[in-house]
């Protein structure tokens, strides 16, 4: 897999469908990233996120850190469904 336009990607989780992958990205966004290189954003800073430090899956559930170092404001953890 090759994704492109994806700048300063921090971290990324299988979400457990094949070659699908979830990235996050230090300019507050998570991008869901499909075997072809695609991607789409699915969770951004709207949704709370504040340079996203790491992502997670488990079951339907997507844990995301946010450090908030490049704002050094609200820091927090934004927790999101995964539609499957």
């Amino acid at each position: 897999m090759h994704a492109t336009g994806m700048p300063s990607i921090d971290d990324f989780a299988f979400t457990g469908r094949g070659d699908t992958r979830l990235a996050a990205r230090d300019d507050n966004q998570v991008d869901l990233v499909h075997p072809d290189g695609t991607h789409t954003a699915v969770l951004t800073a709207t949704d709370g996120l504040q340079t996203p430090t790491s992502v997670a899956v488990h079951d339907h559930t997507v844990y995301v850190p946010s450090a908030a170092y490049l704002t050094g404001k609200d820091p927090n953890f934004v927790v999101a469904h995964l539609d499957r």
